[in-house]
């Protein structure tokens, strides 16, 4: 059967000389595998243009089983992305997003929601002049929401934060997943988005702290590329 679909490209990998595994993020479907044949070959690597990290793209896949790699008809672009495509800063944002996609998603799993949010986001960055250098903790922060582990404001008086229960506290519990000081100040600067200078060391701090609380609630990222972000969003 075939159905028609958005699409945003997350990642490819080489199958063959001439074919390649695509994950796709799709509207309708979720994440999804497919074999691309004859991307590979002379005549149509430019084809592969098609996969870089968060494109736009109109699907027409066959839809025979709901498990396993899939087959595509028809691919296309549905918008072009000029600015993050040709951008050092935006197409290392584009890599990061994508892989914290591919480490969130469950495949299959439709996340309509989700697709919308990521859609609108790059739609928003492709269009920036200028990209703060705390795009992608704020990134990680709204994704929570989607994924039902968005941090709680209320108390922010309170001196401490539970990492693990997702709220301020008066004080530190038994286990040691708290923050507080300089580290807590920081945190609600991403969450309340204040404008704020953080510096580039209080920034990769404030990273692992928030990747520390997504593996608390069981989504843990390991191995991004995220340290090549930081670097290049230095400014």
């Amino acid at each position: 059967m075939l159905q028609k679909t958005k699409g945003i490209a997350l990642h490819y990998h080489k199958y063959s000389e001439s074919s390649v595994i695509a994950k796709i993020f799709t509207k309708e479907f979720g994440l999804q595998s497919f074999m691309i044949n004859g991307v590979r070959q002379k005549k149509a690597k430019s084809k592969l243009g098609l996969l870089r990290p968060l494109s736009f793209l109109n699907l027409e896949i066959y839809k025979k089983s709901k498990t396993g790699i899939k087959r595509i008809k028809e691919i296309s672009i549905s918008k072009v992305l000029e600015r993050i495509h040709y951008d050092i800063n935006k197409s290392l944002l584009a890599v990061f997003i994508a892989e914290v996609l591919l480490k969130t998603l469950l495949e299959e799993e439709k996340e309509e929601p989700i697709f919308c949010y990521i859609e609108t986001l790059v739609s928003k960055l492709e269009k920036m002049d200028k990209v703060q250098n705390t795009f992608p903790l704020v990134f990680l922060i709204n994704l929570s929401a989607y994924l039902g582990f968005y941090p709680s404001k209320e108390n922010s008086e309170l001196s401490f934060y539970d990492l693990q229960n997702g709220c301020f506290s008066k004080k530190a519990f038994a286990h040691s997943h708290f923050i507080s000081g300089k580290d807590l100040q920081n945190f609600k600067t991403i969450l309340f988005r204040e404008k704020k200078n953080i510096s580039q060391e209080n920034r990769k701090k404030i990273l692992l702290i928030i990747l520390d609380y997504y593996k608390l609630h069981h989504h843990e990222l390991k191995n991004l590329k995220s340290h090549n972000v930081i670097e290049q969003l230095r400014q």
